[in-house]
């Protein structure tokens, strides 16, 4: 090799000590990451890999590991070189250019070696594309046009034959022997090369596992990527990226894997299975606490089996159905008697509350009987590696991110890739988030992944969005519900009906109550004269802690020292959970809800849960009676499916009772001030609601869930004259759900099957960077602008200009609330971040509450926070 070559440098040393690594011992350190990563990987993530360039894996392993390499090629100019010293003799003319980003270099050289090489014009400019982005963003043609005429930044014709040197240096340690019969890259392929590259090179960046060499070794090429190879395991090893086979290598039956007779769902799931061929998105509409878990949990193991999947992700909406998800996750896993180490993340805003995530941080679970590890490695708790990880539990947001224009939005894609995700309480979003878990299915199909998706109440215009995404046909007419749906690219929808557990069948009494909150009290004080079990769920956290100061003041109830409830004089329990309390004060009132009130509970003497929309889904949670505010159908049924949810040998009540507020009375309220219900749901679908159930007196579960949420979604009930005006109305407000589905069309990446993806995208961040305009985030859901408040006591003794120590950080970070209210945020925005805040990892997008003595907020007396009711806005202004 040139020795001009071997002194081209990559990476110096970082306490200016003159130590220094040659770049051609970066590009072998990054391709050996590459080859061992993809070592590790089922047979089905290399096939897919090679067929990048339409090859065989034998064949197209050399060129894969080549472009990888070359992602650095571009820190061969004097741009680059002139940053630290030139020590290659190589001429850099006068005032070379450093302000550069090396990686469009590479992406500019790269491209034309590849020309020269042979290969087609497109594939090589965007190969040279995918490695070219590795620091996380793409460049435009504009910029790359400019940069290719800037001759003081990437030299003139020396330094090009310096750049084909080192890429034939490494081709003779490569050494392929065919060129790419591909013409171009595909979305997919685009997004699995670039990931790859960046996941490769933040490994092989790293001096603890791959240490400085000398420009004197550079004599022995083949021998030094062998010996980076070693290095490369070891470094996986460290972050425990283990090879990637399936939790069971044999085929189970249903009652292998959880020791008990599957329920119709569960075997309806298992008999589909045995007839796919390929990856597909399979759809299981059923009713609440029929078994969809398990049947999701299955249907991994059999289609990682089959397929070569490399790992399951479980999106929730929200924090607290992850949290109960993540545990559960855990116990199946366990029970799958694993003989290897297995990594398993839990990703949203609030790990560092959850205990259990924690212990599996830092302590993991050991089987010794089999010798099989859990663990949540260190590595992975980066929000950018998190979804590489084998296993993961989250919210949808975070699996919404990839699809969006973030930095490294490809490596979260390439951790998504050829893997099950399972997508739970898929009716729970808007239309700007339900489109773009729409655009999401396309591209993880197109990836090779295959999708689970859950539901009990889910509209049919869902399912017809599902078929046009893939390009199938629903039939023309579609299998009673419950069913199973399993949509293949191009291919008729199969469709399955199952009969729901008899069991489980419930008939309920629907009541209709005024819409005020004194009514819901005496109801339920009414209802639950004997004892019993109640919830109230209403649709404001207002008229939540409304509701709890009616009841009369009582004894403060704790768990684990904070405040959650109160007892009453006569013994009642009175518990409040929303979404506006301090997170670690939430997360104890979590903790205690589902302890009050989930299958194994103490259910003597009276409890009652006063709750916003954090009760509503895939909490296991079992109630003798529910009080709920009118909501949209949908939304309805998901509450009521709550209510004697498990069998049990007594119940203080006599019948299950849904009451429904806002139901009662010859018309609906007004769902603007003072309910506020107009803001939070859309007013058509709360009027349908109203007059399809304001005449009805039984639901019977699950019969009606179809037929009922068909009705009020596809426009079928009976508006009466006396309300056409106002439904007329709402209908033409809104406009906004057709204005939020352009907004998501617009907000991704682009399709994965058409050339819109190639587009370079304005970059977004990815969160709520301090003083940043909404325009500028990645939003996964639309909404009233929001931010997160620390509250700050007297005895704190804050100081805005003090650094923090991680501690007292994380101290204040799990104190955080989100706040909405508009006059509250902009005053908060005003007042800005700390400048002693901005450096912390935890509190640099958070904004201080400094509170008086009585918790009341120094900027506006009328915010408090109370032990009791969380933050209190006094006014009645909506949030």
């Amino acid at each position: 090799m040139d020795k001009k070559l071997s002194l081209i440098w990559a990476k110096t040393g970082m306490n200016g000590d003159g130590t220094w690594h040659p770049l051609i011992f970066h590009m072998l350190d990054v391709a050996a990451c590459a080859d061992a990563i993809l070592a590790r990987e089922p047979d089905s993530t290399r096939i897919r890999i090679a067929a990048i360039l339409g090859l065989e894996w034998e064949i197209a392993r050399a060129w894969i590991l080549l472009v990888v390499a070359c992602h650095d090629l571009g820190k061969a100019c004097p741009g680059f070189q002139c940053k630290w010293e030139n020590m290659t003799g190589i001429d850099t003319g006068r005032s070379p250019n450093t302000d550069i980003n090396h990686a469009y270099v590479s992406q500019i050289a790269l491209t034309e070696i590849l020309l020269e090489k042979g290969w087609p014009d497109e594939l090589a400019e965007l190969v040279a594309d995918a490695v070219g982005c590795h620091h996380g963003n793409r460049a435009s043609s504009i910029r790359l046009n400019y940069l290719s005429g800037d001759r003081r930044a990437i030299g003139k014709g020396d330094w090009t034959q310096a750049r084909l040197g080192l890429v034939d240096a490494v081709l003779n340690v490569f050494m392929p022997v065919q060129n790419p019969v591909k013409q171009t890259l595909s979305g997919p392929d685009f997004m699995l090369l670039s990931g790859l590259t960046s996941f490769a090179d933040w490994i092989g960046s790293n001096e603890e596992w791959f240490p400085f060499g000398g420009a004197e070794e550079c004599g022995d090429l083949p021998g030094w990527f062998q010996k980076r190879r070693h290095n490369a395991d070891l470094a996986l090893d460290a972050i425990g990226w283990e090879p990637r086979t399936p939790l069971s290598s044999e085929p189970k039956s249903f009652q292998q894997v959880f020791d008990f007779v599957p329920r119709p769902l569960q075997q309806a799931v298992a008999d589909v299975l045995v007839g796919l061929s390929e990856p597909a998105i399979i759809l299981v509409e059923a009713p609440m606490g029929e078994g969809k878990t398990e049947a999701a949990f299955f249907a991994h193991l059999e289609l990682q089996r089959r397929f070569g999947h490399r790992g399951l992700y479980v999106a929730l909406p929200t924090k607290a159905t992850g949290n109960a998800m993540f545990k559960r996750t855990i116990k199946f896993i366990r029970s799958q008697g694993t003989h290897r180490k297995l990594d398993l993340q839990l990703l949203h805003g609030g790990t560092l509350l959850n205990d259990t995530f924690q212990n599996l941080r830092l302590s993991g679970i050991h089987d010794p009987e089999t010798g099989g590890d859990i663990r949540a490695g260190e590595w992975f708790t980066n929000k950018k590696r998190a979804l590489l990880s084998e296993y993961g539990v989250g919210t949808v947001d975070q699996a919404l991110l990839p699809i969006l224009p973030v930095r490294h939005n490809f490596v979260r894609l390439w951790g998504l890739a050829n893997r099950v995700v399972v997508f739970d309480e898929i009716h729970a979003y808007d239309a700007y988030t339900g489109t773009l878990l729409i655009h999401l299915l396309r591209w993880l199909l197109a990836l090779g992944s295959s999708v689970v998706l859950l539901s009990a109440t889910l509209p049919p215009s869902i399912r017809r969005k599902l078929a046009d995404a893939v390009s199938a046909d629903l039939p023309a007419q579609e299998t009673q519900y419950p069913r199973l749906s399993v949509f293949c690219p191009g291919k008729e929808v199969n469709q399955i009906h199952f009969e729901a557990d008899p069991g489980r069948r419930l008939t309920l009494r629907l009541v209709g109550l005024p819409s005020d909150l004194p009514s819901i009290h005496n109801a339920l004080v009414v209802h639950l004269a004997g004892g019993g079990m109640g919830l109230a769920l209403l649709n404001t956290v207002q008229r939540a802690q409304d509701l709890y100061r009616l009841f009369s003041e009582g004894e403060a109830m704790e768990y684990e020292g904070h405040r959650v409830g109160k007892r009453l004089s006569d013994g009642t329990e009175v518990f409040l959970f929303h979404a506006r309390f301090p997170v670690d004060r939430r997360q104890k009132r979590e903790d205690q809800v589902l302890k009050a009130f989930g299958q194994s509970g103490c259910r003597d003497e009276r409890k009652i849960l006063i709750a916003t929309q954090v009760a509503e889904q895939s909490l296991d949670l079992d109630f003798d009676l529910i009080a709920t505010d009118l909501a949209p159908i949908d939304l309805v049924l998901q509450r009521a499916g709550r209510l004697w949810r498990h069998a049990r040998s007594f119940r203080p009540v006599e019948e299950p009772v849904l009451l429904v507020a806002g139901l009662a009375g010859d018309e609906p309220p007004s769902f603007e001030k003072p309910l506020w219900w107009g803001s939070v749901y859309r007013e058509d679908l709360l009027l349908s609601t109203w007059c399809l159930l304001h005449t009805k007196q039984n639901i019977t579960l699950p019969d009606e869930i179809d037929s009922l949420v068909q009705a009020v979604y596809e426009e079928q009930v009976d508006i009466p004259e006396f309300l056409a005006e106002r439904m007329n109305c709402a209908i033409f407000a809104e406009g906004k759900a057709i204005s939020e589905r352009q907004q998501a069309n617009m907000a991704i990446i682009g399709f994965p099957d058409d050339a819109s993806w190639k587009e370079v995208k304005f970059e977004k961040a990815d969160e709520d960077e301090p003083g940043l305009h909404r325009s500028l985030v990645a939003q996964t859901r639309l909404g009233e602008p929001s931010v997160m408040a620390i509250p700050i006591f007297s005895a704190d003794e804050f100081d805005p200009a003090k650094e923090l120590t991680f501690d007292l950080s994380k101290d204040f970070f799990l104190r955080a609330v989100n706040l909405s209210r508009k006059g509250v945020v902009k005053k908060l925005q005003k007042r800005g971040v700390p400048e002693g805040w901005k450096k912390s990892s935890l509190l640099r997008n958070c904004f201080p509450l400094v509170l008086d003595a009585e918790g009341r907020w120094t900027e506006d007396a009328m915010v408090r926070l109370d032990d009791d009711l969380g933050l209190v806005y006094q006014s009645k202004e909506a949030e």
